[in-house]
């Protein structure tokens, strides 16, 4: 094992963003499977929980069952995207209570949450890349980046992928992100996702991204994982894009009753999921947490009402509030200098 990490640290060297093994930058803890090897990872996203807690540390469900994760069959850990609720702040409190713990590989997909000028890149390096285990691939995506679009330098690796299946020899793409960019293409899910991580305005998803997508999708087996849920029934949405024959899948806590973590198997080259709740709640298969039930079920979940002035004083107390009513004043007051200017100029040419 050591050995294999030396040579991958040697390979990550010489090729910069494309993995033939995975070091995370969080924990330095290495992933290496062979070809043909059994493996399994954890993925959920939103490691933060919800906007109460301002602890600094991830959510109580989460730090609750790492001795689960730290002896689960797990390989790595996948967060879908907001691992931290305030990254400037939380970094010290997740290093000691989370990263230093955890026993595998942290992988992130960004969230809006985690970018606060260049503090990830500087401590976490690259928020996109790729890299391979066993007869898999693994695309992590910033969603984050050009308001949602897959452009650049993120296209071009999805498009490196649509090449390298083409052999033969890849079983699996396993495709990581944060936004739901994907719920724009799918008429039947208008409305499920309005209170996620939006992009202001259409994303080049249905245009540009699917049709890669569906040429990977004939080559090998994939599947699309998203980490932005806001209000939802539960900690999975599960959709199979039977067109383009590809699994669509959403997952993530909150610090709720409802809080799970979905386990991804391969086996023999074949990709099972299991679902664990952090809680101790009854769990249904992942494929029954779909459409219909989202449909009947998003958006409705009971009001706290004793929980407004707490989300009252998070709001004054949040930086990002006083930088609003800071720039919003600015603003205004810009503007007024801006009209009494021409209102002056206006009475000068009336004396005139």
């Amino acid at each position: 094992m050591i050995l294999r990490g030396i040579i991958g640290l040697i390979f990550l060297s010489f090729f910069g963003g494309v993995y033939s093994q995975f070091k995370s930058t969080f924990n330095n803890r290495i992933i290496s499977v062979d070809r043909g090897e059994d493996y399994s990872f954890i993925i959920s996203g939103h490691f933060y929980g919800d906007g109460s807690n301002k602890t600094g540390y991830p959510a109580n469900t989460l730090l609750a069952n790492l001795d689960w994760i730290n002896n689960s069959d797990a390989e790595m850990l996948v967060c879908l995207g907001d691992l931290f609720m305030d990254i400037k702040k939380d970094m010290p409190f997740y290093e000691a209570s989370l990263f230093s713990q955890l026993q595998m590989p942290l992988v992130n997909a960004v969230g809006n949450h985690d970018l606060t000028g260049n503090v990830y890149e500087e401590n976490y390096g690259k928020t996109f890349y790729k890299f391979q285990l066993g007869s898999d691939i693994h695309l992590v995506l910033d969603t984050e980046l050009d308001d949602g679009n897959i452009e650049g330098s993120q296209l071009d690796l999805l498009n490196s992928i649509k090449d390298e299946v083409k052999d033969g020899q890849i079983n699996n793409v396993f495709i990581y992100m944060h936004r739901t960019i994907w719920s724009d293409a799918y008429d039947e899910m208008e409305g499920l996702f309005v209170e996620n991580t939006q992009s202001i305005t259409a994303t080049n998803y249905k245009q540009e991204v699917l049709p890669i997508l569906n040429e990977i999708a004939n080559e090998s087996s994939l599947y699309l994982f998203s980490g932005s849920l806001g209000p939802a029934p539960a900690s999975f949405f599960y959709f199979k894009d039977e067109e383009h024959n590809f699994d669509i899948i959403a997952t993530a806590i909150r610090a709720m009753p409802r809080d799970a973590l979905l386990l991804v198997d391969v086996i023999d080259g074949q990709t099972t999921f299991r679902l664990q709740s952090l809680t101790g709640e009854t769990l249904n298969p992942l494929e029954s947490y779909n459409i219909g039930l989202w449909q009947n079920s998003v958006g409705k979940p009971p009001f706290n009402w004793r929980l407004v002035p707490l989300y009252f004083k998070n709001m004054l107390t949040h930086r990002y509030f006083w930088y609003g009513i800071t720039y919003t004043t600015l603003g205004i007051v810009l503007l007024l200098l801006f009209w009494k200017r021409r209102l002056r100029k206006k009475i000068e040419q009336s004396k005139r």
